[in-house]
């Protein structure tokens, strides 16, 4: 655990905030007041390793509150049904226990403020100012372990020379240049104008469209396919972070009727955003919002993309889906056909957010089906995706052959990662735990024989249907290649997936059902 964790306090509300984010710390001092008590105060990890859980940070009321998901207590999930807490994101990961070289961080309560401290001097300020010490509620490494030495004190000074006039204010900085390859919304878009009217634009020919922060709405879907549609002349949309905000106008869809009846087996065409048949195109920094429109629809599809093209630090939320299988099986961000993509640092959450700011979101009902999908999509390459929450569905590969994951993270969706009639595939220290179904993969085929690997991951612990243990390193894990894939006797994957340890080497215990 070697990540600097910042705390900061608020003065007037006395609500502190926990961050691994400089920048966080910096904007919440300037727009939230969160201006007293900057420092470090431990260091946490960022990715889940073994004996670490995740601390999840949780709002409610103005105020902030911390909690590790720590297996068979469940304060977290009391906090949400019983205690009215949303929860928001993983803000890092610490040990749930004692360990060797670690310090405690404490949890205090004064009315309903919470103040969280890994500092006995400060634990005891705070008790002796009437604060309530609910004891240890996670275990990190000490900021101070590895401080720098205190630096040699100063010469004395010479006597001071007269003052000279003081200079003259030096003039602010510029703002930094938009990159030649960017147009900004602001020099392009005219009064009443649409996301959709700037895009076409001839002047985004060749470029990519620059969002500052604000929300980006359209009203009603363009037609059967999508509401948003970048063109292939476009390179793309870059955003200002999670508070640019791009989405459908709640419930103004009229195209419902063209969404496929159950059981039919055809496939939901509506995308809230498409880009297809671009090359070295991007999607990054903002959160697409899903919205309630009466329907089921997805989120964001890149199809028949060329080699370069990607989509990294996105937030998705709230896709609406109702099975793992069509026309109910719907995608937040769905790679169809093309080849060699990239996905880094994107997170998909089933849980459907309003508001105008990342800030001011509020959680309502859990909606999402299948977070991510690669469809006839090969050599994908994904790095530190977070899944989570989905409510029917997975992150899925059809048909998609020769990917490479690092850090996929697949947590309380209905399984872990599921694999269909795709081969060559290796996912490097995956996360996975909290599945509906307590399975972590499923590999399956009718077509042909093939191979999986998965290197160093973290899960629960398989036990048996109604069971999961502890999540950590070399946990047993539960793989699944039914017999009766699509009818009787159609599996065709005889050769064991390979599953091992982070050496590459050891093996990591599973169950094979097959």
């Amino acid at each position: 655990m070697t990540q600097a964790t910042y705390r900061s306090v608020n003065p007037t509300s006395g609500v502190t905030l926990l961050t691994t984010s400089p920048r966080e710390i910096t904007n919440a001092a300037e727009r939230y007041g969160f201006t007293e008590d900057r420092q470090v105060e431990f260091e946490a990890a960022t990715r889940a390793g073994d004996g670490l859980v995740p601390v999840y940070r949780l709002y409610r009321d103005g105020a902030f509150t911390w909690m590790a998901d720590r297996e068979g207590e469940g304060e977290f999930e009391s906090a949400q049904s019983k205690y009215g807490y949303t929860s928001q994101q993983i803000d890092f990961y610490a040990s749930p226990t004692a360990l060797e070289c670690t310090v405690p961080v404490h949890r205090l309560l004064k009315g309903d403020i919470h103040r969280f401290v890994a500092d006995d001097a400060d634990r005891a300020a705070l008790t002796a100012n009437g604060w309530t010490d609910e004891g240890a509620k996670f275990w990190v490494t000490d900021a101070d372990a590895t401080a720098a030495p205190a630096p040699a004190p100063a010469p004395a000074p010479a006597p001071a020379p007269a003052p000279a006039p003081a200079p003259a204010p030096a003039p602010a900085p510029a703002p930094a240049p938009i990159p030649s390859n960017q147009i900004a919304w602001a020099s392009v878009a005219r009064a009443g104008d649409d996301i959709n009217d700037v895009l076409a634009k001839p002047e985004l020919t060749g470029k990519v469209l620059r969002l500052p922060a604000g929300v980006f709405e359209v009203s009603n879907f363009l037609n059967g396919s999508q509401a948003i549609v970048v063109p292939p002349t476009v390179k793309g949309i870059v955003g200002a972070g999670r508070d640019t905000i791009i989405r459908i106008r709640p419930n103004t869809s009229s195209y419902g009727w063209t969404v496929p009846a159950t059981g039919s087996g055809m496939t939901n065409q509506l995308y809230v955003l498409r880009m297809t048949d671009g090359h070295n195109q991007v999607l990054s920094d903002f959160w697409l919002q899903g919205t309630e429109q009466g329907h089921l629809y997805n989120g964001i599809m890149v199809g028949r993309s060329g080699p370069g093209t990607r989509v990294e630090n996105l937030l998705i939320s709230g896709i609406p889906g109702n099975s793992g299988f069509p026309p109910g099986e719907t995608f937040g961000l769905n790679w169809w056909r093309g080849s060699d993509s990239v996905t880094r640092n994107v997170e998909i959450d089933g849980y459907r957010w309003s508001g105008n700011t990342f800030a001011s979101r509020i959680r309502e009902a859990q909606v999402g089906a299948s977070p991510i999908g690669y469809n006839n999509h090969d050599n994908a390459r994904l790095y530190d995706v977070y899944t989570h929450d989905a409510a029917f569905g997975m992150p899925t590969f059809w048909i998609s052959n020769n990917a490479e994951t690092w850090n996929l993270q697949s947590i309380r969706n209905v399984i872990g990662i599921n694999h269909e009639e795709s081969f060559g595939i290796v996912h490097h220290q995956p996360v996975m735990y909290g599945s509906k179904t307590r399975r972590h993969i499923n590999f399956m085929s009718n077509r042909s024989d093939g191979r999986l690997t998965i290197i160093g991951s973290t899960n629960d612990e398989w036990i048996n249907t109604t069971q999961s243990g502890p999540v950590g390193k070399g946990k047993k894990m539960l793989i699944q290649t039914p017999t009766n894939y699509t009818g009787l006797n159609t599996n065709r994957i005889f050769t064991p997936p390979k599953i091992v340890l982070d050496d590459g080497v050891t093996s990591h215990p599973y169950l094979w059902a097959h």
